[in-house]
């Protein structure tokens, strides 16, 4: 008996909430309502290969339209138009959308039917991203409209690049064209696999959770209870059946739950949602006046909270109206900007203080940014202190008609970003245009339109051995030396470059080779001796030229033709100015010789004796004498520091003074009168025994004129006077000669030497005399 009553009660609740149903779907029902969403959703709705849209919520409205007899047209397009006509009006319905305050403000929404988790997705590289916070310093990726861009900006994130939609953010990732992005996870995990970049990227933990909600224009709660009643007729199997088809299959034992909730329970189970609802729907109502109400009273906190923020950055923070004037100043004092009181800020406008041509960019941006309400960065310089100082000003929109003006001072960043240009076209040791600039320059002067155009190449003779005897430093001054000459003699209008290590390049309008040629004879006078340092030091370049005539010449052939011009006369004059710097360095030798006077003198007579004793022919003799004169050319490469210490050198020392037999070698090879001696002067320091430099030969391996040369020298240096000690008498010098021979001397030369000694053959002048 009990049991019927029941069932009794039952059915008259059925038919209760029946009734309802019917009255609310028979009294004003329209005939066709039109949803707009989000076209790039997945799996929610998307588009397929053909453009047609598809997923969960297509085939749930296709359920609503057949539960309620209603049409239903959805229309689908990028979120930020979606949401640009919800505040228009210009729809029924909007699905897809969070609910947030500024929302609430044109919408009402019905109850959520899916939760949603949004998170921050960075490239794999990418450490340190944990939170909201740790986005500062990046360009994030936002698709416009969405949720998140409201709470990046209210936590400071204001560095973003918006998108019309998820699809193409994922594929801006893909491209590298932007490492981070904050998207809601469904869809970012489907584009993600899609493109097959899963393993590129990875996600913070979720940022907040979202619902996705249906809502209608603000206040028509009638067509909003259409909406939530019909989906609250549609079967949870249905909706199952549904989230398996584009979720997946799950499997769980439920089944005979599902059988029990068929039959006489189905009507009771729909009565208790719709109860559930109605409370759900007033539960809602309370919790979100509870919110405002948190929300008025956390207006102080957050004025307090950005007031702190104000204070602790190290920008300076203005409010300005659309008019460009001063509302608001914020300075903790770390950066000087125009005035540093308040009062010659606030009430003014920026053509009062700042120039003209800044203030009119700012007021440009002013109108942007109040029209758009998207961020507008602008550049700009003045004077502070008397100094020039580079800012760069972001403008964001910031209550009803004014906006928010941060300025940075990006002076260093500036100037390090203007040396960098410098870099890209100038030459960093002469100062002059470099290659880049004169190819640029080259490519755009119109040779075809400009009579009289001249190509001049110029260079500098005899560079290598400056550099390999007396030092790259000393070339570089050389270089300078010429690349201000050539500053100098060249006209103005003239482009001066330097395009290799010893080669400039002039581009001429409207000359004559009349003209070219009284420059050049006034660049070989004013670099016929240039005092480099302490070196007068002969200086000369070969200048060819090549000039069109208006003959229209190619630009190509004109550079050729002054490249063959000048390698002729290059030709022409490189041993002879390869023989004047010999001859300098042989000079800058003798004043840096530390022994006495005579002593090249002494090595040529004694050397051509020995050479004579042992048998050497007259030419032998006389390219021997020869040697000893320039044996030593080479330490003219060596420093003074080590030439003129008082004491043995230590090992690193030792080793920068071997390097002098190397020098020499390079400095007679290119000489022609020296070639033949080149190879003694490289080897006349090596020992009998193998144990001597560059090359480690032994005995007869070493030339006789190495050998002689050795001997010779080793007995001038032991009886003449040093620095650090007097010279040995001459019986002292003999007996370390031979202890010496069969290790560093050959012991026949040693042996034929001392009998040339005491028979008074090589004891006629200077300090041998002594003994």
């Amino acid at each position: 008996m009990n049991l019927k009553r029941l069932f009794f009660a039952f059915g008259l609740l059925f038919l209760y909430f029946i009734s309802s149903w019917i009255g609310v779907s028979g009294k004003d029902v329209p005939e066709k309502i039109t949803v707009i969403t989000d076209d790039n959703y997945p799996p929610y709705i998307f588009r397929d290969n053909s453009g047609k849209l598809q997923g969960i919520l297509m085939d749930q409205w296709d359920l609503w339209q057949k539960q309620t007899g209603i049409k239903v047209e959805v229309v689908a397009m990028d979120w930020s138009l979606a949401l640009e006509a919800a505040k228009q009006g210009k729809f029924d319905v909007i699905d897809t959308a969070f609910k947030n305050p500024d929302r609430e403000q044109y919408l009402s929404f019905g109850k959520p039917y899916a939760d949603i988790q949004v998170a921050i997705f960075f490239h794999k590289n990418i450490s340190g991203i944990n939170g909201i916070q740790s986005l500062k310093g990046f360009t994030v990726g936002v698709k416009k409209g969405d949720n998140c861009v409201r709470l990046l900006q209210q936590r400071g994130i204001i560095d973003f690049i918006e998108f019309p939609n998820y699809e193409s953010i994922v594929k801006a990732a893909k491209r590298h064209q932007i490492m981070i992005y904050v998207m809601d996870k469904p869809p970012a995990l489907f584009y993600l696999y899609k493109m097959g970049i899963q393993n590129d990227f990875r996600s913070s933990a979720s940022l907040y959770s979202g619902q996705l909600h249906r809502a209608v224009k603000k206040g028509d709660q009638r067509l909003l209870n259409i909406v939530e009643s019909g989906f609250a007729h549609i079967s949870k199997q249905a909706y199952r059946d549904i989230d398996n088809k584009w979720l997946g299959t799950s499997y769980d034992n439920r089944g005979l739950l599902y059988i029990f909730e068929i039959g006489i329970l189905s009507a009771s189970f729909i009565a208790l949602l719709l109860l559930v609802w109605n409370f759900t729907l007033r539960k809602m109502v309370r919790h979100k006046t509870k919110e405002l109400v948190a929300m008025i009273e956390s207006v102080g906190k957050r004025e307090q909270k950005l007031e702190a923020l104000l204070n602790a950055i190290p920008d300076v923070v203005f409010v300005l109206n659309k008019s460009g004037e001063y509302l608001e100043y914020f300075n903790n004092g770390e950066m000087q900007l125009m005035h540093s009181s308040r009062d010659a800020i606030i009430g003014y406008s920026v053509y009062e203080l700042l120039p003209e041509k800044s203030s009119a960019n700012i007021m440009k941006d002013i109108e942007q940014v109040l029209a758009t309400h998207e961020i507008q960065i602008v550049e700009f310089a003045f004077q502070v202190n008397g100094t020039l100082h580079y800012f760069e000003s972001r403008l964001v929109s910031y209550e009803e008609e004014k906006v928010l003006q941060i300025v940075r001072d990006i002076t260093d960043k500036k100037i390090a970003e203007i040396k960098i240009i410098e870099m890209g076209v100038h030459d960093g040791l002469t100062g002059l245009y470099n290659r880049n600039y004169f190819e640029d320059k080259l490519n755009e002067t119109n040779w075809d339109e400009t009579s009289n155009m001249a190509m001049v190449l110029c260079d500098l003779d005899g560079l290598k051995i400056i550099n390999d005897t007396l030092g790259h430093n000393v070339g570089d001054l050389c270089l300078k030396t010429v690349a201000a000459e050539l500053g100098n003699k060249f006209r103005e209008t003239d482009l001066v470059t330097r395009i290799g290590g010893d080669e400039f390049a002039v581009i001429m309008k409207n000359t004559t080779a009349e003209e070219i040629g009284t420059i050049r004879k006034s660049l070989k006078k004013s670099l016929k001796t240039v005092k480099i340092g302490d070196i007068e030091l002969p200086i000369s370049i070969s200048l060819g030229y090549s000039i069109s005539d208006n003959l229209k010449k190619d630009k190509r052939m004109l550079f050729k033709e002054a490249d063959d011009y000048m390698y002729r006369e290059k030709l022409h004059q490189q041993q002879s100015v390869k023989s004047e710097i010999v001859t300098v360095l042989l000079r800058m030798l003798e004043a840096r010789d530390f022994v006495t006077n005579g002593h090249c003198e002494r090595l040529q007579d004694m050397t051509a004796k020995l050479a004579a004793a042992i048998g050497l022919n007259e030419q032998d003799i006389n390219d021997i004498i020869l040697f000893a004169q320039f044996h030593d050319i080479g330490k003219v490469g060596i420093s003074d520091t080590i030439l003129f210490k008082p004491g043995k050198l230590n090992k690193i020392e030792y080793e920068e003074m071997k390097r002098h037999s190397a020098i020499g070698y390079r400095i007679a090879s290119s000489v022609p009168d020296l070639i033949h001696i080149a190879d003694w002067i490289y080897k006349h320091h090596e020992w009998w025994n193998g144990n001597g430099y560059p090359l480690g030969l032994k005995e007869r391996e070493i030339p006789a004129q190495c050998r002689i040369l050795s001997i010779v020298d080793a007995f001038d240096a032991m009886t003449s006077d040093r620095p650090y000690r007097k010279a040995l008498q001459l019986e002292d010098a003999l007996k370390e000669l031979v202890n010496c021979s069969g290790t560093q001397f050959d012991p026949e030369y040693v042996e034929r030497f001392i009998e040339l000694i005491k028979d008074g053959s090589l004891l006629r002048r200077g300090n041998h005399e002594r003994g």
